[in-house]
């Protein structure tokens, strides 16, 4: 969405100033000593939102920048303020963080949102939209049979193996629900098929939809492609949260794109869908919650604390780094990020390395049970250090950038939509790893370019 020079200034002087007076109510409401110096993180926030992210955000102007504006503010600016008000300064471990350690993670957040945000700035400055503006209007493949043909096949090959369906819901996380990866493995690729062969039949129909609708006109065909977009986000794979929105954002973000004329009377009903299925989501984890769903406030503050890589588990992967010195080898993190990509598990499985998230979870937990996510700059520094702790996220911003031009330079929408994933998915990057975006990134990309490349070398007349 565009925004006028007026508005975006605006936009910056309530981000400023709210982020300012939320700074100075945590300086004068926190209550842990390892806390004391949480309010420089709402207050740098607004600083550098007006200097380095604001700018690129009016250049920029896509999903990428909107959804890294507010996973960072709501990591540097909400969770503060939600964790002065609730008086939760705990985590998941039995054994909390020393308070040395907590003023270590506000000041290692502090730098990575510094040195994060100056890159983003440095990287994007200069970007420029292709001057021809052929990305405004999205164009279908001059053919599909091989996108058909890749979706029979997946679909057909589920009446002798049914149970690949059991990793997807509709609406409500379903009672005999699979997690991806349990059973043979042959239902696991059926299953990864089936994903991939799900949105390309939502973008074949969408297509057709508005294709009716340019020709003819008729607003009709508007509201079915809306009711489409509503029950495609309804059916979801896996029980993630974050990997339903993102996928959810690309879905209406495609929407948009085809229809901009009623951006304005769709986003609430939209929205409204997102926070019912994730409620539906939340409802089903509710006995990972902290209250277990008695007190929302706090269920929120901890889920942020985690999702988000708060201070806590920042804190919590310095001390594992400190604790696992023998461990902190360049190499490692190479494999660590190398071996998550889907073709390349096949055989950097076969050596084996311990990762840093073992290590993470080892310190809070005290045992082999891994559940928790290593905030990315919590893995950047046990492998580099304080100095050199934001290089994971700098590589990943470098990659969206080859992304986002991909898609601006090509009208294709089954292009434009696949990117869009992975585009989303690095600007949630603070709240992840470089792992986890590996496998996310090449879980979306990897069997769709394959198809897709095959689908434009054959065409059938």
């Amino acid at each position: 969405m565009y925004l006028s020079k007026k508005i975006d200034i605006f936009i910056s002087i309530i981000v400023f100033t709210l982020s300012t007076m939320i700074s100075v109510f945590v300086a004068y409401n926190v209550a842990h000593p390892g806390y004391r110096n949480l309010f420089l993180l709402p207050l740098i926030y607004g600083v550098v939102y007006v200097i380095f992210i604001s700018p690129i955000r009016r250049r920029l102007n896509n999903i990428f920048i909107h959804v890294f504006i507010a996973v960072s503010f709501t990591r540097y600016v909400i969770l503060p303020l939600l964790i002065t008000m609730t008086k939760y300064y705990g985590g998941r471990s039995t054994i909390p963080p020393l308070s040395e350690s907590f003023h270590s993670a506000i000041y290692l957040m502090s730098y990575e949102l510094i040195i994060v945000s100056l890159f983003t700035f440095i990287i994007f400055k200069n970007y420029k939209k292709p001057s021809n503006r052929l990305n405004k209007v999205l164009k279908p493949p001059s053919s599909i049979f091989i996108y058909i043909l890749f979706i029979s096949l997946s679909f057909g090959m589920t009446t002798l193996f049914p149970q690949a369906l059991k990793s997807f819901s509709f609406l409500k996380v379903s009672d005999d629900f699979r997690d991806f990866g349990q059973g043979p493995l042959f239902v696991t690729l059926l299953t990864y098929c089936l994903v991939i062969a799900k949105y390309l039949i939502f973008i074949i129909i969408l297509n057709l939809l508005n294709k009716k609708f340019t020709s003819s006109g008729n607003k009709f065909y508007i509201f079915l492609s809306f009711l489409l977009v509503l029950f495609s986000i309804s059916i979801y794979f896996g029980d993630n949260r974050a990997d339903f929105i993102i996928t959810a954002i690309a879905s209406i973000l495609l929407f948009f794109k085809l229809y901009p004329q009623v951006i304005k009377r769709s986003l609430i009903p939209f929205l409204l869908s997102i926070l019912l299925v994730t409620s539906f989501i939340n409802d089903q984890r509710n006995h990972a919650s902290l209250s277990g769903g008695e007190d929302k406030l706090l269920d929120v503050t901890s889920t942020l604390q985690i999702y988000l890589g708060g201070p806590y588990n920042v804190a919590i992967a310095i001390e594992a780094a400190h604790l696992n010195e023998g461990e902190r080898k360049l190499w490692h993190l190479g494999h660590e990020l190398l071996r998550p990509v889907l073709g390349l598990n096949l055989i950097l499985k076969e050596i084996d390395i311990k990762p840093s998230s073992t290590f993470f979870n080892e310190r809070i937990f005290f045992s082999d049970h891994v559940s928790q996510i290593i905030p990315i700059i919590g893995q950047g520094y046990f492998y580099l250090g304080f100095l050199f702790s934001p290089i994971i996220m700098i590589l990943y911003l470098l990659l969206v950038k080859y992304f986002i031009k991909i898609q601006d330079n090509h009208n294709r929408i089954d292009m434009y939509f696949f990117l869009s994933i992975p585009i989303a998915r690095i600007g949630f990057a603070m709240g992840q790893n470089g792992s986890i975006l590996a496998n996310d990134i090449s879980f979306f990309l990897l069997l769709f370019i394959i198809i897709y490349y095959i689908n434009n070398r054959l065409k059938v007349k």
